[in-house]
């Protein structure tokens, strides 16, 4: 069977999904287990930990939205200790398939998700952006905490993959 253009287009979105949730998975293994709870200079926000549920939680929240039209009440994390690197690892892998499982009824089926113009790839464009401004957070954190990740992490491992990586 001959690959079309829609199929390569596909593709790209699925894999432009992927490179981002990667680059993300990433960065939360670089942090220096003592960055784990810093907060930038200032804040009374979120630390490294709760930023990372954070995505986690947003994620889970839009795609339930997308299926049900509903909000959904999810724990927040804003309490008590921060979550372990594990545990939030773990349910990113998990909302991060479940984004491209989404993604992949919007391009291959036709679905539709609820808000955002009706649009999946807008959606996926929010989502990227979203978690890039928290990705900017939790660098920013860790260098006015004194756990500044080296260049080789910063700007070869989170941009180079965008530009370098296949």
């Amino acid at each position: 069977m001959a690959t079309t253009d829609s199929d390569l287009l596909a593709e790209q979105i699925l894999s432009t999904w992927r490179r981002h949730h990667d680059i993300l998975l990433y960065l939360l293994r670089k942090i220096p287990a003592r960055g784990w709870t810093a907060l930038p200079s200032g804040s009374k926000g979120r630390d490294v930990a709760r930023q990372f549920a954070h995505l986690d939680r947003n994620r889970r929240s839009w795609l339930h939205y997308h299926r049900t039209g509903q909000r959904r009440s999810l724990p927040r994390v804003d309490k008590g200790p921060p979550p372990t690197r594990a545990a939030v690892r773990q349910a990113l892998q998990q909302s991060g398939r479940d984004v491209e499982r989404y993604l992949s009824k919007v391009v291959h089926e036709g679905v539709r998700p609820r808000l955002f113009g009706r649009s999946g790839i807008r959606w996926m464009g929010y989502l990227i952006a979203h978690e890039s401004h928290h990705r900017g957070q939790i660098m920013l954190a860790l260098k006015q905490s004194g756990h500044r990740l080296p260049d080789s992490v910063a700007v070869d491992g989170l941009w180079g993959q965008w530009i370098f990586g296949k």
